[in-house]
């Protein structure tokens, strides 16, 4: 998939980009049915500041719980293991932003659109009944985690990418094919890999910029072609639809956006006048669930 260098550059990262090692610890545990609370609890313990920063989250408005949850055995029973593994990887997350020193690159401004793109994930999923919000909340705040990468350790390429884009107006992803031979899609589906993260969250990372009538036409004889088998996948796109909307997209040059995977069909703003149902409104609806969410989700900035 990618070439030599970048093979050696990413293998020289591998323990920069790892996940801190008690938080892997406890995603690996959270998924055996052999670990109760308690002994989540003892793994969490082992890491006081990761403990001090979850209790923060635990505790904010992100879950609106209006009893105090003082201990992390008790965040374990009432937040449920998916929320414990959303926040340990949200924290993980934050905590690779708080390294990336890229001249050029506006990490302040990325940190934002990621974590709208987050929040925007969390509703969208709801929406549309996608049984796990926490997933997509993680998939929406690091679906472009692959950008951090190459921002920080491919700074030359980057700044490469950054002029190709602007001189020849092309897209994120044309220009990084064009210097890398790979786009952030891939990059950041390694470093989901090299998390554990379910296959479904690595493929909404690697495939959110590729058009979901790819999928369709590699079985153009099937019925099944038809349908988008790639739901979080479409929730990402979604998400990354609104955050380029609502101008969270500063931190990107690119004068000829890179494709989506399904969002702009599903918002194509063309209808007929006897159309019952008005997309407009329906969209503003939910932007303005969004933004709220946006706002509880600020904890995950703070710490």
């Amino acid at each position: 998939m990618f070439e030599p260098r970048i093979v050696n550059k990413l293998q020289s990262i591998q323990n920069i980009a790892a996940m801190p090692t008690v938080a892997s610890q406890v995603l690996s545990a959270v998924d055996n049915q052999d670990f109760s609370a308690a002994k989540i609890a003892v793994l969490l313990e082992q890491d006081q500041s990761l403990v001090a920063r979850l209790l923060r989250v635990a505790n904010s408005p992100f879950y609106g719980f209006s009893r105090k949850i003082s201990t992390v055995e008790l965040a374990v029973v009432v937040l449920g293991t998916n929320a414990i593994k959303e926040i340990l990887i949200g924290l993980s997350i934050k905590r690779m932003f708080r390294k990336v020193q890229s001249l050029g690159f506006n990490i302040d401004a990325f940190w934002t659109y990621s974590l709208y793109c987050a929040s925007a994930s969390r509703v969208i999923a709801r929406k549309i009944g996608y049984r796990l919000a926490g997933e997509a909340f993680v998939a929406g705040l690091m679906h472009d985690i692959g950008i951090l990468i190459i921002a920080q350790y491919f700074g030359v390429d980057y700044a490469k990418i950054r002029e190709l884009m602007i001189s020849r107006n092309i897209s994120l992803i044309e220009a990084e094919k064009y210097v890398l031979k790979t786009t952030h899609c891939e990059i950041g589906a390694w470093i989901g890999k090299k998390w554990n993260l379910p296959d479904r969250l690595l493929m909404s990372i690697l495939n959110h910029h590729t058009h979901f009538s790819v999928f369709e036409n590699l079985d153009s004889s099937s019925e099944s072609n038809k349908s988008v088998d790639q739901p979080l996948t479409t929730v990402v796109s979604v998400a990354e639809w609104f955050a380029r909307k609502n101008d969270y997209y500063k931190w990107n040059t690119e004068n000829t956006p890179s494709m989506l995977y399904l969002s702009e069909e599903l918002f194509d703003t063309d209808q007929d006048d006897d159309d019952i149902y008005d997309k407009e409104s329906s969209i503003a609806l939910l932007q303005n669930e969004i933004n709220d969410e946006f706002l509880k989700a600020g904890i995950f900035a703070e710490i």
